[in-house]
């Protein structure tokens, strides 16, 4: 029987973590969308995810969600302090308007202790756009920052990898989703996506 190293004990519990972690999240992906598949309301169901993530979350499950997503971007953050290629955190916010996306923002980053940057795409030109034009709204938040041109093809991330830590852009959006899409990427290479609600982290509600 082999003893395990000492580098391994300490790795397993992170491990364990992860993957309690993952598995909770999965579990209310798969409520949601068997909610979605049963009550298919708005483009793609999104009617009917907000509908979910409003109505069919109790206390006890917006607690278990918040623990999740604190596990997962704690585990991200210490493998990107040892590898900046990996821990790479996204936010994807679909907002009924302006303030529902800034709400997400302001809420999310701290909580989890994101790294803040700037959100482009409010202007053109130097020219500020009203929230009332620009309606409906989708922000795309990355805490991916710069990387060599060797380290871009390698991970297929593209330009997104020319972003600064916590920088964000801001379009119109005209589908029927809200809330929060989490996807995290660690170095296990699983892929982790979960639409989660805006209001997550609004401290009313812990």
């Amino acid at each position: 029987m082999s003893i395990p190293s000492a580098s391994q004990a300490q790795s397993e519990p992170a491990v364990d973590a992860i993957a309690a972690a993952t598995s909770t999240l999965q579990h209310y992906d798969n409520l949601q969308l068997e909610y979605t598949t049963q009550n298919p309301l708005g483009m793609g169901g999104g009617i009917s995810s907000l509908y979910f993530l409003q109505n069919n979350l109790s206390s006890e499950d917006l607690k278990n969600i918040r623990e999740a997503v604190i596990q997962l971007v704690c585990e991200a953050h210490k493998q990107r302090s040892k590898n900046s290629v990996n821990g790479r955190i996204m936010l994807g916010i679909c907002a009924e308007n302006v303030d529902e996306a800034l709400l997400g923002l302001k809420t999310w980053v701290p909580a989890l202790g994101l790294p803040r940057g700037i959100l482009h795409g409010m202007d053109v030109d130097g020219i500020p756009i009203s929230p009332e034009e620009l309606g409906s709204v989708y922000v795309k938040y990355n805490t991916g920052g710069s990387m060599t041109f060797t380290q871009m093809r390698k991970t297929g991330m593209g330009f997104d990898a020319l972003w600064r830590p916590g920088d964000a852009v801001l379009e119109t959006y005209d589908g029927d989703f809200r809330g929060i899409y989490l996807n995290a990427e660690l170095s296990d290479g699983e892929f982790r996506q979960y639409l989660l609600p805006t209001d997550l982290f609004l401290e009313d509600d812990w």
